[in-house]
């Protein structure tokens, strides 16, 4: 997968860009059905066929018979056997399967029960202290039933007691590993490979160790000589070949893996490690091959179950992927990645109840796993539940410092909750981990212009198209930095370039559109936000601009049209409804421009402007009782202004109150001659109403970004590998073929689980 931004070649599974950080545009096919509608149509053409074959042995079985509707009754019954013939083979089949699977679990359950029943019976002893060997094999029968615990307890008495006990020593480390205390369990164990190096099972305990700790090239060696100590041991040659995947050479794994078939035809695990190597390096039909040739082998096979469902995810098949998910869940109910993957399909199938319901269940199912906590805080930052967003990616970023990605998302999810600060300091640290990571400048260089440091956000910017100048919304967003520094031609010169290379972005057209309006430029202004609004009906900053300018080019309906849109949008802004008030009053509709004005003062009821507005609208619909008392409460904020004692001096002339009238506009004349002789020729019959202005458009305000960029989900394969098989020293021959049974048991198990 090529990146648009950068050109860097990238593999299949991600889903953005490894070097610039870019969403990836997978060549996705249609969401939804391209894979179940061929095995529909394939189903359907055997079941049509065996109805007509059928259809035709009856028809042929009534040639003798010279009655229609014997005919046609002997072709309905033949049609009818057909169908069910077509029909039955597969349910029929999947329910041998199944009854074969479970009969086998049972027996192989009973047969391991039964011996280590018996095993602990031979154990017991009358004496208050049996011997050592009889403890060892008691310890062993209990690691065999799951009680780690017991088997631990036991062993370490018999290592504080027989610390030169060879096997003992062994077997305690093992527990040790198994529970999670991997620096003593390694400290053990290395002490005791330095006395036994010839033992493959300690060596193969200390290599799982070694995985576990991450140190890969130890593990690789010690997997190694565990290979060449038994050829067939197909647990050894899998680790080898996955410790070589981890430390980048995928071939030599592949290589390894090939080696493994040759020794265990067609084996699940095999299979399915051999997709991830091929997936890892691109060859996503061959991954999809061996991952359904594993899952012919073993339908339970959880990992290549859930690896097919991240190939069809990768394509768009999130339908076929769900199914795949749901199959994997239940061969392996413990593990939270199905859970996160279905989380994520119900996200691109647009469902969002479903996606956030699954991403939850995956966080109590595995509320440490980085993956898991990653997707799923991405999720909510996108579906907008910030808070448990942040949860999950503190959580991922303690796990991972060092991932940029973990910052960027934990940055948005900050922002969005109004913490500009915290968030801008999350995107300055991913930069410092990333400089070349593009998500991360743009972020910051946004962050920074939320906070109102504009030459650090432009200093971002221009690092960001140093390194890519083909990055469409840096364009816009150093065009917005430019506007609020007043530099409108460096501005509009960048808000074209984004315009020109993203022509339908309603974001840019808006931006470019208060640009040209700032500039004068009405006619302009009014073709730019015209795109905006008929590409984004619901961008506020486009209908108040484009309502700015009706109102000034006198298209008073464009404008009434515009305001009613903002203040749909935005029903709390006072400054619409004063706007829209305005426009109704210029077009002499004062009912609705007396409605407008009230709910001005509803959001703002100290605002002398719409008091005054409000006032005159009454005055001029001859409410002259309502017009006095909202002008005299402008005359108690603003008594020195003329223009408002002359209004109320109109409304008592117009009251008959001739007393009160002369006074106000004796306090004119005193206030301000000029005004007042200016006013002589009308004082008795118009109002004043230049002080009605529109409100003046808030430039911070509507100037618009794009969104901060979330960066994107994360699709890691799975190994088909355990990193617990740790193999204990089993003493006697019945204590190893009990593991033998439970092992059949646990594959009956898995194959009964997927299907």
């Amino acid at each position: 997968m090529v990146c648009r931004l950068c050109g860097a070649a990238n593999p299949p599974q991600r889903t953005s860009c490894a070097a610039c950080g870019m969403p990836l545009e997978h060549p996705a096919k249609k969401r939804g059905e391209r894979r179940h509608a061929e095995s529909r149509a394939g189903r359907r053409a055997w079941v049509f066929l065996c109805v007509g074959l059928g259809a035709a042995l009856g028809l042929l079985t009534a040639r003798g018979a010279g009655n229609v509707s014997t005919a046609v009754g002997r072709m309905a019954l033949g049609g009818g056997l057909g169908a069910l013939l077509g029909v039955a083979p597969g349910p029929l089949l999947g329910i041998l399967r199944r009854v074969t699977a479970l009969s086998w679990r049972v027996i192989c359950d009973a047969v391991a029960e039964r011996k280590l029943a018996r095993i602990r019976r031979s154990c017991d002893s009358k004496d208050e202290k049996p011997d050592r060997e009889t403890r060892l094999r008691l310890a062993a029968a209990l690691w065999l039933e799951g009680a780690r615990e017991g088997a631990a307890g036991i062993l370490e008495e018999l290592v504080a007691e027989y610390p030169d006990w060879v096997v003992a020593r062994h077997n305690f480390a093992v527990t040790q590993a198994r529970t999670g205390r991997l620096a003593r369990a390694a400290r053990d164990l290395e002490m005791l490979a330095r006395e036994q190096p010839d033992n493959p099972v300690l060596t193969w305990n200390l290599a799982l160790v070694r995985w576990r700790q991450g140190e890969i090239e130890s593990a690789a060696e010690a997997f190694r000589e565990v290979a060449e100590h038994f050829p067939a041991d197909l647990g050894a040659r899998n680790g080898l070949a996955l410790s070589l995947a981890r430390l980048g050479d995928s071939g030599a794994g592949i290589e390894e893996l090939h080696r493994a078939l040759s020794v265990a035809r067609r084996h699940p695990d095999v299979f399915c490690n051999l997709g991830v190597l091929h997936q890892r390096r691109g060859d996503a039909e061959v991954a999809e091959q061996y991952f359904t040739g594993a899952l012919h082998r073993r339908p339970g096979h959880a990992a290549a179950r859930y690896n097919r469902a991240v190939c069809w995810m990768l394509r768009g098949w999130y339908r076929a992927a769900l199914e795949d998910l749901e199959r994997a869940a239940r061969a392996d109910p413990e593990c939270a990645w199905p859970q996160i993957q279905k989380a994520v399909c119900w996200y691109y199938l647009g469902n969002a109840p479903r996606a956030l319901e699954h991403a939850r269940r995956a966080l109590h199912q595995d509320e440490n796993d980085f993956h898991v906590l990653y997707n799923a805080g991405t999720l909510m930052v996108r579906e907008g539940a910030f808070e448990q967003a942040m949860n999950a990616l503190e959580k991922a970023y303690e796990m991972h410092p060092e991932d940029p990605d973990v910052l960027i998302n934990l940055g948005v999810a900050c922002h969005l909750i109004g913490r500009p600060r915290h968030a801008l300091d999350h995107f300055r640290a991913a930069v410092r981990l990333n400089p070349r990571h593009a998500l991360a400048r743009y972020n910051c260089a946004v962050a920074y212009d939320m906070v109102d440091m504009l030459p650090e956000a432009e200093a971002q910017l221009e690092e960001l198209l140093k390194a890519y100048p083909d990055f469409p919304e840096a364009f816009n967003a150093i065009g917005v930095v430019r506007l609020l520094q007043e530099r409108l031609v460096e501005a509009a010169a960048q808000f074209q370039r984004a315009a020109d290379a993203i022509p339908r972005s309603a974001v840019v057209r808006s931006n470019l559109g208060l640009t040209y309006y700032l500039q004068s430029d009405l006619a302009a202004a009014a073709e730019q936000v015209r795109w905006a609004t008929g590409l984004d009906p619901d961008l506020a900053a486009a209908h108040d601009i484009a309502g700015h300018v009706a109102l000034q080019m006198g298209e008073l309906e464009t404008a009434i049209h515009h305001f009613q849109e903002l203040t749909r949008l935005e029903p709390t802004n006072p400054d619409a409804h004063a706007n829209l008030g305005l426009a109704y009053y210029r077009d002499d509709r004062l009912n609705e421009a007396v409605e407008s004005f009230k709910r001005v003062l509803i959001f703002s009821p100290h605002s002398p402007e719409g008091h005054n507005d409000l006032g005159l609208a009454y005055a001029k619909n001859k409410m002259l009782d309502e017009a006095l008392r909202h002008l005299d409460r402008v005359k108690d904020w603003r008594p020195n202004n003329p223009i408002v004692r002359s209004n109320i001096g109109v409304i008592y002339y117009f009251k008959a109150d001739a007393e009160h009238a002369v006074e106000e506009w004796r306090e004119v004349t005193r206030l301000s001659p000029s005004y007042a002789r200016k006013r002589q020729a009308t004082r008795f019959s118009a109002y004043d109403d230049q002080e009605m202005s529109a409100r003046q458009l808030d430039i911070r305000k509507r100037v618009t970004h794009f969104p901060l960029k979330v960066a994107g989900f994360r699709h890691n394969l799975r190994f088909a590998w355990d990193e617990n098989a740790y193999r204990m020293e089993l003493p006697g021959a019945d204590l190893q073929a009990v593991a033998k049974w439970q092992a059949w048991a646990r594959r009956a198990r898995l194959a009964l689980a997927g299907r």
